[in-house]
């Protein structure tokens, strides 16, 4: 009988709370100025307050105050402003925080919230208060606003079509602008699909998994991981792929691959997998943080995105693999596949002429997942996944350190590194944007829209995260918007006609003209054929 009696009150409160969703709602910023020009910048993030994370984590309201500026800031005020039927058990609904340190976070929260309404959580600070021994001449004050119930909060919204299912574990969507229209799919099993006239084509483009070391289907980092298609396809019908190999020596845990086909000539749905030309083979120490983006730039050469070599905290020699300009990983690197043999070292890259890798074009990354070139600026857009706090987005230029493993996002991780190798921490360039773990886990680069269908997302900047928790897919679709010089405002879409996806978000894609799509898995892993290919069609 009294198992009987816990079951209802489970049951009550999961009714009671069934409605519960989260969205972020930006305020207009606010300067706060002190004697010396110093500005604070205190911001909250928050995570998404859905029926299974009340469930794990005791039906609160959770929110981080994070002084992200570089003064101290005294008496922090913060309070929850409750709206309409909202029963409180727990905490006060308010409180001081005496001093916060720069880049401190702290919790505040309201352990049981149950009902309908909304939340508003804000941070004020008094300016007066301020420690002003270190001066930063602009921030902004930032707040969010928690929705308990669906609203208004001036985001845009996206409407997302399928156009294909039954993949195994879709990693990239690209297309070969040769005039086609075809859409093609990476799968990490070491296939690639190719999706014509809305159709799922049944024979692969190229199926190279007899090449690759055996990855375990529940889940994996390794794989068949990048595609490019060369600049001059048409005419010289030459790709690139990024794949992960079994080691050919002993210590590394497998090789990462990057290496050229052809298409077969008789049959342009079809691949000649007796062309591959072996370009790069990078040993790798772990199983996971692989990268694997292959992308042309806007120079005609070769990008390439590795890893750091894996593990946690990049403890791979005394400085870790990210700084060490002696190794490709933890880099983006530079080719040219047009010249040399296998390749030419670009002229202009870091350390063409000198000590260090020479095909380094930019260091200090984590693991550079995904990245992208704005087709009008010729930006580089690199996500770099973070640790176990920070996922950040990068504009990557040359020759510059983006930080890793001294800076996890723009804050700091592990900073007597930057002791032991002797950089001053304004050399490393920070990211145009970073996000905490509250928001999600996994960052998934995107890319800048240069479609002609959508005009309200000309110039902003697509991207995802792979889910807010790893028990359950909850992908979120976001949009990053430069609205003066250095400055950036991030929206996460509204999706129609669900609410959420309810998927993991494994990659956006890119077609001829432009267009964006989403890759998405119901369930981790390549054991089973869940995943899909969404259009985004409508805003």
């Amino acid at each position: 009988m009294k198992e009987k009696i816990v079951s209802i009150i489970i049951v009550t409160l999961v009714f009671a709370i069934g409605f519960a969703t989260a969205e972020q709602q930006p305020v207009t910023p606010a300067r706060l100025n002190v004697a010396t020009d110093t500005t604070l910048q205190i911001e909250i993030m928050n995570r998404d307050f859905d029926v299974a994370y009340h469930l794990f984590q005791m039906f609160g309201l959770h929110a981080v105050i994070h002084n992200k500026g570089l003064v101290n800031a005294t008496d922090v005020h913060w309070s929850i402003a409750l709206n309409g039927g909202i029963v409180l058990l727990g905490k006060k609904a308010s409180g001081v925080i005496p001093k916060m340190f720069p880049d401190e976070s702290i919790i505040v929260s309201l352990p049981l919230v149950i009902g309908f309404g909304t939340a508003k959580i804000t941070a004020t600070v008094n300016a007066s208060n301020a420690n002003t021994t270190t001066e930063i001449k602009q921030g902004k004050l930032k707040a969010i606003t928690v929705l308990v119930l669906p609203g208004t909060d001036g985001a845009l919204t996206i409407r997302l079509e399928k156009i294909a299912g039954g993949l195994k574990s879709p990693l990239l969507l690209t297309h070969a602008d040769d005039g086609s229209n075809r859409l093609f799919v990476v799968e990490q099993t070491g296939q690639i699909r190719i999706i014509q006239g809305g159709n799922l084509l049944a024979t692969p483009f190229l199926d190279i998994s007899s090449k690759m070391i055996k990855i375990s289907p529940l889940y994996d980092e390794r794989g068949l991981l990048g595609l490019a298609f060369h600049p001059h396809y048409v005419d010289n019908g030459k790709f690139y792929v990024y794949y992960s190999a079994s080691p050919t020596s002993t210590g590394p845990n497998h090789e990462n691959i990057i290496a050229e086909y052809k298409v077969d000539p008789l049959d342009f749905n079809k691949a000649d997998p007796t062309t591959e030309k072996i370009l790069l083979s990078i040993d790798v120490p772990e199983a996971n943080h692989n990268a694997g983006q292959l992308a042309f730039g806007p120079d005609g050469m070769l990008y390439i995105g590795v890893g750091d070599g894996g593990g946690e905290g990049d403890q791979h020699g005394t400085i870790g693999n990210g700084q060490n300009i002696n190794t490709t990983l933890g880099k983006i690197l530079r080719i040219d596949v047009d010249h040399g043999d296998p390749y030419a070292i670009p002229a202009d890259n870091p350390f063409a002429s000198g000590s260090g890798a020479k095909e380094i074009y930019a260091y200090g990354f984590r693991n550079p997942f995904r990245f992208s070139f704005d087709n009008v600026t010729g930006r580089l857009y690199a996500a770099d996944v973070g640790q176990d706090k920070w996922e950040e987005i990068n504009i990557v230029e040359n020759g510059k350190n983006y930080g890793w493993r001294i800076m996890e996002g723009d804050h700091l991780y592990d900073p007597a590194l930057a002791q032991t190798i002797h950089i001053n921490l304004s050399t490393l360039t920070p990211p145009i944007y970073d996000y905490s773990h509250y928001v999600g886990h996994c960052i998934i680069g995107g890319y800048v829209y240069r479609g002609s269908q959508y005009l309200e997302l000309q110039g902003k900047y697509i991207y995802a995260d792979f889910s807010d928790t790893f028990f359950q897919g909850r992908g979120k679709i976001f949009y990053l918007q430069e609205t003066s010089p250095n400055t950036w405002n991030n929206m996460e879409f509204k999706l129609q006609p669900d609410k959420s996806l309810n998927h993991y978000i494994q990659a956006i894609g890119q077609d001829a003209a432009g267009e964006l799509y989403v890759l998405t898995q119901h369930i981790p892993g390549s054991l089973i054929k869940t995943g899909e290919v969404w259009h985004i069609v409508g805003v």
